[in-house]
């Protein structure tokens, strides 16, 4: 990821039609904030760029080894719980090839179908926010869900940011808790999951150095963040 640092007194680019997105700012001080914003009152401190092409291969390394980690857990975690509930056989008694080809096919379509997934759990938490999402692709890197013309409050996008990867593995755990058997058939679903929240926490690390009064920016493939002159 390339950080690009800028002063306070950077002028902003940020439109100044751009609407603040909170449920905790209310009132008068939305007002004034949403004012700021319309008078370009903006000054950007940071900005990030999640996609930019020297931090790939690192980028791409730590996903990897996210994705192998978490395969593993995942796979241990199930392990234990058809151990604990006396499953037997996954798929019954057919033959071993067949069962783990039958195995391998859905864990592939679990994989493809966690990525539109992972993009709608950030698309609901800005709805709830009361944001509005859109959806894009950056082939042949990654889908995004991005909020143009919208700015979140740090603690706010920090929720964004974290949703997928939070709310789709405890579902994950509760699956194979409950339905072990189902759950070896998510393996690479909550391992790409994982692996693919690797652009969401160079974001929160990124992020969570600035105040909570910090107004983020979507980018698609990355943030700016602005504070309020004056």
């Amino acid at each position: 990821m390339t950080s690009n640092l800028q002063t306070p007194d950077t002028p902003a680019p940020a439109s100044s039609t751009a609407r603040i997105i909170s449920l905790r700012v209310r009132g008068e001080r939305r007002r004034t904030m949403q004012q700021a914003v319309r008078e370009g009152k903006l000054a950007q401190v940071a900005a990030s760029d999640v996609l930019a092409a020297d931090g790939l291969p690192r980028l791409a390394a730590q996903s990897l080894w996210l994705f192998v980690i978490s395969a593993a857990v995942y796979a241990l975690i199930i392990g234990l719980a058809r151990q604990w509930d006396h499953s037997g056989q996954l798929l019954g008694n057919g033959p071993a090839l067949l069962r783990a080809g039958i195995l391998l096919v859905v864990n592939l379509i679990g994989y493809v179908l966690m990525i539109p997934l992972h993009e709608a759990a950030h698309a609901l938490v800005i709805l709830a926010l009361g944001g509005r999402p859109r959806f894009g692709l950056k082939l042949p890197l990654a889908a995004y869900c991005t909020a143009p013309d919208q700015l979140f409050l740090r603690n706010g996008y920090l929720v964004v940011a974290l949703a997928p990867l939070v709310a789709l593995s405890l579902a994950a755990l509760v699956v194979a808790a409950l339905a072990p058997n189902v759950a070896a058939g998510l393996l690479l679903a909550v391992a790409g999951n994982v692996s693919g929240a690797v652009g969401d926490l160079e974001v929160v690390r990124g992020i969570r150095q600035h105040p909570d009064d910090t107004l983020i920016a979507d980018t698609e493939s990355g943030y700016i963040a602005y504070r309020i002159q004056g």
